[in-house]
C-alpha cells in the first residue's frame, strides 16, 4: 500500500505521482472517503489522509462549496472590470477580497487593472455593491459591470488529468442533468453552502453544529442540492503547481445562432476553466490556464483554425490572483485564508468605504 507514497517525494513545492492522483480524485469526488480514494488508487486510506493534510496545510490545495449554477434567477452572476490608480491595484484587490460576495479577484495586464467576480442576490443588490461599497474604494477611478447570463462550464470540471478512465469512472457518481435547474434555496440550505465553502470537507456533524440542524438533515439536503445542481464543491490546487501556471480571460463576440457549437468547442479544450456568456459589448467571456504567457497566440491561432464563428475582441493575462472562490491567496497564489462566500449577504452590511 505504501509503494506509490515512496516512489518519489514531495518537494515543498511539487506535485508527485500520487498527489496529483489524490488531488484528480477530489476534483471529481470531493467529499469521497479516504477509504474510497484509497481503494482506487491502491494505497491505504490513511497515506491519503496523510498526503491531503500535508498539501491542505501548506496551503496547495484546499476544497470550497458555492452556489450551483443551475440555480435559475435566484443568484445574479456579474464580472466586474476596476480601472484603478496606479499603485493601488493590490490595496484595492485586497480590500475587494474581503468582501463574501467577491469570490474571485484578479489582477490582470490588459485593458482593466482587476477583475472580479461577484455572487449575489439580485441585480439591487449588485447596484448596491457597485455604487455604495467598490466605486467609493480610495483609487477606484471606473467600473464596468458584464452579467453572466449563462455559465457553461466552470472550475469545478477542471481536471488535472492524473487518473486512468477506469479510475475516473469508479469515482465518478451520476448527475441529474435532466433534471429542471434549481429554484431559490431555503436559508439552511444558504448557510450549509457558506458553511462549506470554508472547508468543502467539513463532516455532517461538523456542519450540524455551525448550523443549527442534525446530521441526519445536513446529509439529506447536502445530497439533494448536490443533485439538483443547488452546490457546486471543487477541489482547487495552487496553480504554479500544475503543468498551466499562467491564467487568461477572453472576451470574444459570436453570432447568437452559433453560440452553442462555440461553446462546444470551446469545452473540448483541456485549458478550459470557465465559459460563460455575457452582456455587454462582447457576449461571451471564457478564461484558460496556459502553460505559458506565449502559449496563448499557440491558443488564439488555434481557435481561428476551429472556430472561426468566434471572433475574439479582447484578452487579459492575471499577474497575480488576490482570491480564488472565496479563498484568499499569497503572492505564490497558495492558499492562506479564506472569506466565506455569501451572496446573500446584504451589501449594506459590508463595511463602508
Amino acid at each position: 500500500m505504501e509503494k506509490l507514497e515512496g516512489q518519489v517525494r514531495m518537494h515543498e513545492t511539487s506535485l508527485d505521482e500520487l498527489d496529483r492522483s489524490i488531488l484528480h480524485a477530489l476534483q471529481i469526488s470531493p467529499r469521497a472517503t479516504w477509504t474510497e480514494i484509497g481503494g482506487v488508487l491502491g494505497v491505504d486510506s490513511a497515506t491519503v489522509g496523510r498526503r491531503w493534510e500535508r498539501l491542505h496545510a501548506a496551503g496547495l490545495a484546499w476544497t470550497t462549496c458555492y452556489p450551483g449554477m443551475r440555480l435559475a434567477g435566484s443568484i445574479c452572476m456579474a464580472f466586474i472590470e476596476i480601472d484603478v490608480q496606479s499603485g493601488q491595484q493590490v490595496a484595492v484587490g485586497r480590500e475587494l477580497a474581503t468582501y463574501p460576495q467577491v469570490i474571485t479577484v484578479e489582477h490582470m495586464a490588459g485593458g482593466r487593472d482587476l477583475l472580479i467576480t461577484v455572487m449575489i442576490r439580485d441585480l439591487g443588490a449588485l447596484s448596491e455593491l457597485l455604487s455604495d461599497r467598490i466605486s467609493p474604494l480610495p483609487g477606484v477611478m471606473r467600473t464596468r459591470a458584464a452579467l453572466g447570463t449563462k455559465v457553461f462550464t466552470e472550475g469545478s470540471s477542471w481536471r488535472l488529468r492524473a487518473l486512468t478512465p477506469s479510475q475516473q469512472r469508479r469515482l465518478t457518481h451520476p448527475t441529474a442533468t435532466d433534471l429542471p435547474p434549481a429554484t431559490d434555496l431555503e436559508e439552511r440550505d444558504r448557510r450549509l453552502i457558506t458553511a462549506l465553502s470554508r472547508n468543502g470537507r467539513v463532516t455532517a456533524v461538523e456542519l450540524a453544529q455551525e448550523t443549527g440542524l442534525n446530521p441526519p438533515s445536513v446529509r439529506r439536503r447536502l445530497a439533494g442540492m448536490t443533485h439538483n445542481g443547488g452546490l457546486s464543491l471543487r477541489c482547487e490546487i495552487a496553480r504554479d503547481l500544475t503543468d498551466w501556471p499562467v491564467s487568461a480571460s477572453l472576451w470574444a463576440s459570436v453570432p447568437p445562432g452559433q453560440l452553442d457549437k462555440v461553446v462546444q468547442g470551446l469545452r473540448a479544450l483541456p485549458e478550459l476553466r470557465l465559459c460563460a456568456s455575457v452582456t455587454g459589448p462582447q457576449n461571451l467571456l471564457f478564461t484558460v490556464w496556459l502553460k505559458s504567457v506565449a502559449d496563448l497566440g499557440r491558443l488564439e491561432a488555434l481557435l481561428g483554425e476551429r472556430l472561426p464563428q468566434l471572433q475574439l475582441v479582447d484578452r487579459a493575462v492575471a499577474l497575480r490572483q488576490v482570491k480564488l472562490m472565496g479563498r484568499l491567496l499569497d503572492d505564490n497564489g497558495h492558499a492562506e485564508g479564506c472569506v466565506p462566500i455569501d451572496p446573500w449577504l446584504p451589501p449594506k452590511s459590508l463595511p463602508a468605504a
